[in-house]
């Protein structure tokens, strides 16, 4: 494969050699099963408690806790373990958009994350959807895996309406190790997105959430007469555009995210909002700054 054929050019690999830095100053060890991925269940060293939230464990209830406080908290624990990274990349119509565009943006986000997880011996998995999960890269371990993962995200196409509530239901409908969810995607999803995440969290995996918007998109531009097209179902819609309108927009997506953010508070889950405007390395190092990438 040329340099001309890919995302992953020297360019790519020299702002990797930054993100190793700053992963290495962060992680208090890159030997297989030194670092800690944050387990919900029994382990080593008791963390933390957490509220309760229906669907957990009883088993982790501190039933003590309960009978001074008339409250449900669950004891969290550390684990000494590998950390299972599942990485979750939207290829539905509308990642097309942006320059560049969304979906280039989210592979370069999840191959210097593939990068970090395999130079520390975690389980990576690299996993497609659109409207159903589309294509797979089963779970590789080592730094001799690096190129084949670059290779898998080479070969992403883009296609198709999304719906990540179909992938993660038939993902994590079968049984899979405990790890750490990352979702890259610009959430345009019209299923029920909370839904899909439930869908991980009855698992008890923990999940980051990126949304990955153009500039364009945060705030946008345009003339007094627009003609919109939806890139998923190729409807098209003329409006006129006015400050109430572009307002209206504002407020839905901002409406949006906060039912996302709030969620993920409520369960301690992780979640962004990218712009991919700026460099890629900004967003993984706000994954990085989340305390859950990094074990």
């Amino acid at each position: 494969m040329s340099q001309a054929d890919t995302l992953f050019d020297a360019d790519f690999m020299r702002r990797l050699d930054y993100l190793k830095l700053m992963a290495t100053r962060m992680l208090p060890s890159r030997h297989r099963g030194e670092h800690r991925a944050r387990k919900r269940g029994s382990g080593i060293e008791l963390a933390d408690y957490r509220p309760y939230v229906d669907g957990d464990d009883t088993r982790d209830v501190d039933w003590k806790a309960f009978l001074r406080l008339d409250k449900l908290v669950l004891r969290v624990f550390d684990e000494e373990a590998d950390l299972p990274i599942y990485l979750f990349v939207d290829q539905s119509v509308s990642m097309s958009f942006g320059h560049p565009p969304k979906f280039d943006f989210a592979r370069k986000v999840a191959g210097a994350l593939a990068y970090i997880g395999l130079m520390n011996h975690d389980l990576v998995s690299i996993i497609w959807y659109g409207r159903k999960m589309e294509g797979r890269m089963p779970p590789k371990r080592g730094r001799n895996q690096i190129f084949r993962a670059f290779r898998f995200l080479d070969g992403g196409a883009i296609g198709g309406p999304t719906s990540l509530t179909a992938c993660f239901r038939t993902f994590f409908g079968s049984r899979r190790k405990r790890g750490l969810a990352v979702v890259l995607s610009d959430l345009m999803d019209e299923h029920d997105l909370l839904g899909a995440f439930d869908a991980c969290r009855y698992q008890k995996h923990d999940m980051v959430i990126m949304q990955l918007l153009a500039p364009e998109e945060l705030d946008p531009s345009l003339p007094d007469e627009a003609l919109l097209t939806d890139s998923e179902d190729g409807s098209e819609r003329r409006v006129r555009v006015t400050p109430r309108l572009l307002d209206r927009y504002q407020n839905a997506l901002a409406a949006h995210q906060e039912e996302i953010s709030s969620y993920c508070s409520r369960y301690g889950f992780g979640f962004s909002v990218a712009n991919t405007g700026e460099p890629f390395e900004n967003a993984v190092m706000e994954i990085f700054k989340q305390d859950r990438f990094l074990r």
